[in-house]
């Protein structure tokens, strides 16, 4: 890549302001629609008698998300076309938005029709159908949306990118879990995902207002996963995110076992789980923001995975010196800690990351970094899961530390013998 192509992909900015404002809204809908698929969804079906073994199938809505890296590189092309000025992030993203809703309004009036009130497990196959698409089309418009994010925003403002990516996860967790099972517990499920279509046409409307410029010339560049894959700054954001996050991902799934086994009840957890973890990830989200914008990016990141650490330790030794049900008060803050410095974490993580996509090709190095993490939570949360069986919760969770601190000490050493090293193109840069 030459210096003419890198002119060439340095766009005309929106304001810091309006790109924040128009993305959120696409973050909220991305993760309401998860969360519809993977949390109330699978109530719906349990409500209505379905099986266990059903319920686990639910886990397949994660496939997109999963898998996205393969069709980026496609929707990248169409986003960024090669030989023109032209950037098409927004049609994508407000195409996609309106075929959300109209889904969701599809689901809504199919049940009506067939009075599915309350749920019916005669519906479950197309109702599967109807969220494995909302997966599909809510992973294909997130390609654009970051590749949206890194082009609008400069260096000192991924951090706030990834404020409103991470804080609007967390709205959308609220709205497609505990608000949409409300409204369909009252008014039946029909009108709670009419309802949720009628937020994410209203979450599209400062996308829908603003404009996008164009690159201040056309750039032949063809983005491709090959592209990708042959730069060593791409490596360096794999290692990272995997590294980094491998930790965190051993325990993630065992938060509520431990506290379940430690002798608190199901309300309370319930509690925790619900309004508490999504407190505590808004929280610690604007923490990332600001923690970012005081030390800059790198040592931001470094701070918020040894506070990471830190936390994860302390569990750790809480489970193992303390008699079981005395550590319960403890290990409840200790839970809010968790995920608070999670998501402080996760703003800081993926604020580098950003700076590690080209500009050329925004949209498929950053699916490909959030696919890696996707794999490392499956794997992770597996390999915790055995782990605990075999060694105990506080086992888990000193593996858990310790993969960090290994991760970050890596990642200095790394990160030194990189730093300043001349690059072609910006997105090598691990300054």
């Amino acid at each position: 890549m030459n210096d003419q192509h890198l002119l060439a992909s340095v766009p005309v900015r929106i304001t810091l302001g309006r790109v924040l404002f128009a993305v959120t809204g696409i973050y909220i809908t991305q993760t309401m629609i998860s969360t519809l698929a993977m949390q109330s969804v699978p109530a719906l079906v349990r409500a209505a008698g379905g099986s266990l073994a059903l319920i686990g199938a639910t886990t397949l809505f994660m496939l997109p998300w999963a898998l996205k890296f393969l069709w980026a590189p496609t929707i990248e092309r169409w986003r960024l076309p090669a030989g023109s000025q032209k950037r098409r992030s927004r049609p994508l993203i407000l195409g996609g938005q309106m075929a959300l809703a109209g889904l969701l309004l599809l689901a809504a009036l199919t049940g009506y029709l067939k009075r599915a009130h309350p749920f019916q497990a005669d519906e479950l196959f197309w109702l599967f159908g109807f969220f494995m698409a909302a997966g599909l089309v809510a992973a294909t418009l997130d390609i654009a949306c970051d590749g949206f994010c890194v082009d609008q925003l400069s260096d000192g403002g991924y951090g706030w990118g990834n404020v409103a990516q991470v804080g609007g996860s967390y709205l959308g967790m609220m709205l497609g879990g505990g608000a949409f099972l409300l409204l369909a517990a009252r008014y039946g499920w029909p009108f709670a995902a009419a309802g949720l279509a009628v937020m994410i046409m209203v979450f599209s409307l400062p996308m829908w207002r603003t404009a996008e410029p164009a690159r201040s010339q056309p750039v032949a560049h063809r983005p491709s996963l090959g592209n990708a894959l042959s730069r060593r700054s791409t490596w360096f954001g794999l290692l990272l995110i995997v590294g980094l996050n491998a930790g965190v991902r051993v325990v993630m799934p065992l938060s509520a076992p431990v506290l379940l086994d430690q002798g608190l009840d199901m309300a309370s957890l319930g509690w925790l789980l619900g309004g508490g973890s999504i407190a505590a990830g808004l929280v610690g989200t604007l923490g990332g923001g600001l923690l970012i914008h005081s030390l800059g990016q790198w040592r931001a990141l470094y701070c918020a995975f040894v506070l990471q650490a830190i936390v994860l330790l302390t569990v750790a030794l809480c489970l193992w010196l303390l008699p079981a049900g005395s550590a319960l008060p403890v290990l409840m803050g200790l839970t809010v800690a968790q995920f608070i410095v999670t998501a402080c974490s996760m703003v800081c993580v993926y604020a580098v990351l950003m700076g590690l996509s080209s500009p050329l090709q925004a949209g498929v190095d950053f699916t490909l970094f959030q696919c890696a993490d996707a794999g490392i939570a499956i794997l992770g949360g597996t390999a915790g899961g055995v782990l605990a069986q075999y060694s105990g919760y506080s086992g888990s969770f000193f593996c858990a530390a310790g993969l960090t601190v290994a991760a970050l000490v890596g990642l200095r050493i790394a990160h030194s013998i990189h730093k300043g090293r001349a690059c072609k193109d910006r997105t090598a840069s691990l300054c």
